[in-house]
């Protein structure tokens, strides 16, 4: 039976007319404003991190300085946060997620009826926030020479953990019931980092908050260079500092991307992964084996790890509540770190996959270093039993798979 098709008034997809619009419009940063005003913050300052306009997707720290639009201007209109997947949010996802629309779909139409001059747009705004794009969307020599300058400003006056300066470090670690000896490997002391915080709204310039001692590592690339660095500010005592983002890392140099902290480095060629240097450093007094360790869950799966140095990838998951606005079954903690198993598993790794079991589904439960120093996991004698504890502390006890050619 042939069904009667109806003939659309419209010579091309919607797609197509809306991206023609948006062109004519002056791109997607002008029509975001023009649809909304969630994200003006960001809009006046592409390229930079602001706080997150969707807090709810976050933890307790509301997504601070963790928001920014990229000024790449090959993806004009796409955002990135730790509260995204690895790739960022799209500009029409960005525009669902604040309730325009319902889906792609919807959105768009709305996006159609606001730049169509045919079509009623009395409730789209006028006027929109400034559009402050910087000079230049890639990373120029000066920029680079600019970032290089900072980094080596801090690493000037880096210590080693074991330096009689570096008390407050030594105590930090050891309040959080994992005591330092000399295997650390890329993870400083400095005596004092300046913290500084954006000025009042509508000021460029930041404000000096405070001078702080901080836990300094070493994000090295492919190649082994230090491309940033990644700060811990505590007190004298060796407590938090009270400020309201304790961890930052620096402005990134190139190949940051795929870059890790080497918190220990051994002989063997089992390679431990994590999220966070402290959690690194745990798993590192549990097994005694080398471990890396990336800034946030998001940046996991595209961690570098060397097949010439390693055969076999452990990856403690952390184990995240489901965000009931993500698109998927599982939190931000494990998807990442499954996507990072996947990728290993792909490119020959034999691969074990470590999640804590007994983790509420709704709120975060407790990670490795909880599990390590809350059962006395470093109290065993001998590393294997050690292992042997935690995993059957893991879901399923721990996920092995062993690569083979002929799969």
């Amino acid at each position: 039976m042939n069904r009667k098709r109806n003939t659309s008034k419209f010579t091309e997809p919607l797609s197509e007319t809306v991206d023609r619009l948006v062109q004519q419009n002056g791109g997607w940063f002008n029509v975001i404003g023009r649809m909304t005003n969630t994200f003006d913050q960001a809009l006046g300052k592409i390229g930079k991190l602001v706080d997150c306009p969707f807090p709810s997707r976050h933890s307790a720290t509301g997504g601070k300085l963790d928001f920014r639009f990229t000024d790449d201007a090959s993806y004009e209109g796409r955002a990135i946060c730790t509260c995204m997947q690895d790739r960022g949010m799209s500009a029409v996802e960005l525009l669902v997620e604040d309730g325009i629309g319902k889906d792609y779909t919807s959105c768009m139409l709305e996006i159609f009826k606001a730049l169509n001059p045919a079509s009623s747009s009395d409730h789209v705004r006028k006027e929109t926030a400034p559009v402050v794009r910087p000079a230049s969307s890639g990373m120029t020599q000066d920029v680079i020479a600019y970032r290089k300058e900072k980094l080596f400003l801090i690493a000037r006056d880096l210590v080693t953990l074991d330096h009689p300066s570096a008390a407050p470090g030594r105590e930090y670690f050891k309040k959080r019931g994992i005591p330092l000896n000399s295997n650390i490997h890329d993870v400083r002391f400095h005596p004092g980092l300046e913290y500084w915080v954006d000025g009042e709204k509508g000021q460029e310039k930041k404000v000096l908050a405070g001078v702080y001692p901080a836990i300094v590592s070493a994000f090295r690339s492919k190649s082994g260079v230090v491309v940033n660095f990644h700060r811990i500010f505590i007190t004298e005592s060796g407590d938090k500092a009270p400020v309201s983002k304790v961890k930052k890392i620096c402005a990134p140099m190139p190949g940051f991307a795929g870059s890790s902290i080497t918190i220990a480095k051994t002989q063997g060629r089992v390679l431990h992964v994590a999220e966070g240097v402290e959690k690194g450093w745990s798993i590192h007094l549990a097994t005694g084996e080398s471990v890396k360790v990336a800034y946030s869950c998001g940046s996991l799966p595209k961690l570098h790890v060397d097949k010439a140095e390693f055969d076999s990838v452990v990856i403690w998951s952390d184990c995240d509540p489901v965000n009931p606005k993500r698109n998927r079954k599982s939190g931000d903690g494990q998807y990442f770190a499954w996507e990072l198993a996947r990728r290993l598993y792909k490119e020959g790794f034999e691969v074990t996959f470590m999640m804590p079991s007994g983790n509420p589904e709704n709120v975060k439960g407790r990670d490795w270093e909880d599990v390590i120093v809350e059962e006395g996991v470093l109290d065993l004698k001998g590393f294997y039993y050690r292992l042997q504890t935690l995993k059957s502390f893991a879901v399923n006890g721990g996920v092995n798979k062993r690569h083979s050619s002929a799969a």
